[in-house]
């Protein structure tokens, strides 16, 4: 192969690299700390229920 020739193996191989992802890291954080604050309407029943809701979804 010469200088600038095109390598569609090449390409395919080097874009598998970049799009792949690992997922079977342990940089998964499940543990936050700090301070929220609300000043909206809802109760805080309302909030409750939704973030039990949310960690359902990530479940």
């Amino acid at each position: 192969m010469s200088m600038g020739t095109y390598d569609a193996e090449e390409f395919e191989r080097r874009e598998k690299m970049i799009s792949s992802v690992e997922t079977e890291s342990d940089d998964r954080r499940i543990d936050f700390e700090g301070r929220v604050e609300y000043t909206g309407d809802d109760s805080i029943e309302e909030l409750l229920s939704r973030l039990k809701e949310l960690r359902e979804e990530r479940d």
